[in-house]
């Protein structure tokens, strides 16, 4: 009878899942951009069965079932859901998150990334003894949270950790960094870390070994035998050039992403953002980073941004949290538009821009039927309104709802 009362109780659950996952769900009383340089659709419905959007289109003509759940917009605007394409778990909170309980996890993702809408991020450092659970625990349903596709550790150049990761980190995660010496170790490290769950390939191409000193270059060979390998594998490669000759070293062997702008623009050139374009390597600007600490001219890295947004350059929103310990993204939002990014380019970098090119990006981006129902229901418009970019009402990851401001705010 234990056995029969076990197996009844499993089968109950499968059916609630299957329940709970063949309902309807209907945004409606919202204003809602399909997509960048799409126009918008006034008084519009977003219909979700499953995990998928099924229509997109006027309200009167929304044909949902009368059980459908609704969430009403109140008159705010629907966008897909955000990729913050730079971010770390190495704060101390996300020690041991195999085993950490799953309330305290949801809670901390929800205040870092959620509630901003990130329903993607990209991981581009951080420990993947940490990282790899956290991400599994929530594709498991456990925990609710945004994907995460991780780069694992990255690869230094050879004896290249930068101080700032020397002064923070614990020693005995700094003993497993790598600083590969050879093309074969680096092309070796590249292999492991894909085979251990990485997506991404994070490189240091120059790195600030001593404050106040030149960056230190990794050479061109070692970070061109890392990028080969990665490409071999069908996986993008990130990297923190910090100056020109690291991001010389990234444009002679083919990294794809630049994951900060170039800090210290001594010797930078137009020639460089052609090259780069040339090249199809898209930036994260991260440019709060740089408003934080007060040696870079703030004022030259937002004309390189805007220069190369002007030039038919790929930008990606990144705002390198989980590093900087204030989550709050409105500064990065603000300094985008500084550097003289549109509305339509700013959701380009939050949306179709990185899901263009990253894992999992061809069913995400757009809110369009027959795409996964990742979305952000903002209360206003940032079109009109920029501050509204950091005011979600309502985020859903595969139409399940990860973030409701009311039920946030009664807590």
């Amino acid at each position: 009878m234990r056995y029969a009362f076990v197996l009844s109780a499993a089968l109950a659950a499968l059916c609630a899942i299957s329940t709970a996952t063949s309902a309807e769900l209907v945004i409606t009383g919202a204003k809602v951009y399909p997509a960048p340089g799409v126009a918008p659709i006034e008084n519009a419905a977003v219909l979700i069965r499953d995990d998928r959007i099924v229509y997109v289109g006027p309200a009167k003509d929304v044909d949902a079932d009368k059980n459908a759940i609704v969430i009403d917009a109140d008159g705010g605007t629907v966008l897909a859901g955000f990729w913050n394409s730079h971010v770390h778990f190495t704060e101390p909170k996300w020690a041991g998150a195999a085993k950490l309980p799953a309330p305290r996890l949801q809670s901390q993702l929800r205040e870092m990334l959620v509630r901003y809408g990130f329903t993607t991020v990209v991981d581009t450092g951080s420990d993947p003894r940490d990282t790899g659970p956290l991400r599994a625990r929530i594709e498991s349903g456990e925990i609710a949270g945004p994907r995460i596709i991780m780069a694992m550790s990255p690869l230094f150049p050879p004896d290249g950790v930068p101080y700032y990761v020397r002064n923070t980190l614990p020693p005995e995660f700094l003993a497993q960094l790598s600083q590969p010496a050879t093309a074969e170790q680096a092309a070796a490290i590249v292999r492991a870390n894909l085979a251990g769950g990485g997506d991404v390939v994070k490189l240091f191409t120059a790195s600030w070994v001593e404050q106040g000193r030149p960056a230190k270059p990794m050479p061109v060979a070692i970070a061109k035998a890392a990028v080969e390998e990665a490409h071999r594998h069908g996986a993008l490669v990130f990297t923190h050039p910090s100056d020109v000759a690291g991001l010389e070293v990234a444009l002679e062997s083919g990294v794809d992403v630049l994951a900060h702008s170039v800090e210290d623009l001594d010797g930078f050139d137009r020639s460089h953002l052609r090259r780069m374009r040339e090249r199809n390597m898209a930036m994260v600007p991260t440019l709060k980073l740089f408003s934080v600490n007060p040696e870079p001219k703030l004022d030259a890295i937002l004309r390189e941004v805007g220069d190369y947004q002007r030039l038919g350059g790929s930008i990606w929103f990144g705002t390198d949290v989980g590093y900087l310990e204030d989550y709050d993204p409105a500064l990065e939002f603000e300094l985008l538009q500084r550097a003289g990014l549109s509305f339509d380019q700013i959701l380009a970098a939050l949306t179709t821009a990185p899901a263009s090119r990253l894992p999992g990006g061809g069913k995400r981006g757009r809110v369009e039927a027959g795409m996964i129902a990742d979305l952000v229901v903002l209360d206003g418009d940032p079109a009109q309104d920029p501050k509204a970019w950091t005011r979600p009402r309502y985020v859903l990851r595969g139409g399940q709802k990860l973030f409701d401001t009311a039920a946030a705010e009664s807590r």
